[in-house]
């Protein structure tokens, strides 16, 4: 009797600690976008074997098949972490890819996933739906355009803060068992403030441990009014009342995650060797402590765009101005910025690494394209000037870094006469204007670049 009694107790504690340690594991991921039950993950052939929404099986196969049904993995061989699907093999494949995209995905009824301009610049006309497309962009896709790396990815963070070689590059910022959609289960509107979830985790908080590695932005310590009080959110698309990146009224960024702590977790001065194989070098680093678009303080107060006006010392988040996943731009810039869509595409940056002299002509200032949503160009300042020049930028206003008179430091030809709308040899704007920039001024010393 003694043993059947010792045999049940064992049995009920047993089940009990196995309930238990569910309970705490299941309780992040039910609250995930994975494992929604209303609109989590569903394969449909999972599914039809009787699995519920939301189920761990529609991505994990204990036996790596289920009834000898299900695809075998693309290396022919069981995935890591027992997917049914290779974990990761390339920029547009692996496993988040077969149900992240719009065609032939394994998620019933496909997913879309929005750019950010569509999600938090309300610009609806964006027809970016999918993250296997935003992946898509590289220099010879067309559109053209760029991309996050993710073998690049996968190759710096191996070996940091528990990622291994085995890691999928996706899982660098999200954690699949947190992350929830960003509007939730909206995909076709704009983020409201009723809608707002969190898909990102940072990755120097990365824990094998899925409780213990949230996301990030949901709590108040990790919005950007936390890490900055001067950040002024930008226009929504078409509106000087709403504000990214819910449509809300709302300006100083306690509304919107701190993306600048989370982005440099790798875009700082420390890791100063994240190497990019499409550019063929390492990235620059960023020090957002310093430069003029962070915390450091302005070189000088150069007339700005509303709702910026002529506010000293702002800080912009990262996505103010890039996208996360791929932009039909370089260098990852938005479409659409400050509530307008730029008026033109940037197809390219020139290296300041050698930089060219050369006839002055639209592609020598495609960066002015993003410049202009937010800052004043000659148009601007004098309506028979031509957009998207910078006469007065560079040496026409009250507090200008550059004197007319020394045209040979940037216009080798002399310039001729200083005016908006002279054609002249002029060095491209990337020379001076990119991350980690310091050049030197002919009136008020160095002058950072952005």
């Amino acid at each position: 009797m003694k043993i059947k009694r010792g045999i049940i107790l064992l049995t009920v504690m047993v089940v009990g600690i196995m309930l238990y340690v569910y309970s705490v594991n299941a309780g992040l991921f039910i609250n995930s976008s994975h494992g929604n039950s209303t609109y989590g993950v569903y394969r449909t052939s999972i599914a039809n074997k009787g699995y519920s929404r939301g189920n761990c099986t529609h991505c994990h196969e204990q036996h790596a098949s289920i009834d000898n049904a299900e695809p075998d993995p693309a290396s022919g061989s069981p995935s890591n972490y027992a997917l049914f699907y290779d974990n990761y093999i390339n920029q547009t494949d692996g496993v988040c890819l077969q149900c992240h995209t719009e065609v032939g995905s394994y998620q019933q009824g496909g997913l879309v996933n929005r750019s950010y301009s569509y999600r938090a610049g309300g610009w609806t006309n964006d027809t970016l739906n999918d993250i296997e497309e935003a992946f898509t962009f590289s220099s010879t896709s067309t559109p053209p355009g760029t991309s996050h790396h993710l073998d690049d990815i996968r190759t710096f963070i191996t070996g940091k803060w528990g990622y291994t070689a085995d890691s999928n590059p996706c899982v660098a910022c999200h954690n699949p068992h947190a992350a929830t959609g960003d509007p939730a289960n909206a995909p076709n509107s704009p983020k409201s403030a009723a809608n707002r979830g969190y898909p990102i985790s940072r990755p120097s908080m990365h824990s094998k441990d899925s409780n213990a590695w949230g996301v990030w932005g949901d709590a108040v310590n990790e919005k950007m009014n936390s890490y900055t009080a001067n950040y002024q959110a930008p226009y929504r698309y078409n509106s000087t009342t709403s504000y990214e990146p819910d449509g809300s009224t709302v300006q100083d960024g306690s509304n919107l995650t701190d993306f600048v702590s989370f982005c440099t977790d790798c875009h700082n001065t420390t890791y100063n060797s994240i190497y990019s194989t499409p550019l063929g070098r390492n990235l620059r680093t960023i020090d957002w402590a310093n430069e003029k678009h962070g915390q450091g303080a302005p070189d000088r107060s150069l007339s700005r765009d509303a709702p910026y006006g002529n506010s000293t010392g702002l800080v912009l988040s990262c996505t103010d101005c890039h996208e996360p996943h791929g932009s039909t731009n370089q260098v990852l810039i938005r479409p659409e910025v400050n509530g307008g869509t730029l008026s033109g595409t940037i197809t390219t940056i020139y290296s300041p690494d050698t930089p060219t002299t050369r006839p002055f002509t639209d592609s020598n200032k495609e960066i002015g394209y993003l410049c202009q949503r937010c800052h004043m160009d000659d148009y601007d300042y004098n309506t028979s000037c031509q957009p998207n020049r910078w006469y007065y930028a560079h040496h026409a206003t009250s507090n200008n870094p550059y004197t007319a008179w020394r045209c040979w430091n940037c216009h080798p030809s002399g310039g001729g006469p200083p005016s908006c709308n002279t054609d002249v040899a002029a060095i491209n704007c990337n020379t001076c204007h990119f991350h980690g920039a310091t050049i030197s001024s002919t009136n008020n010393g160095t002058v950072r670049g952005f």
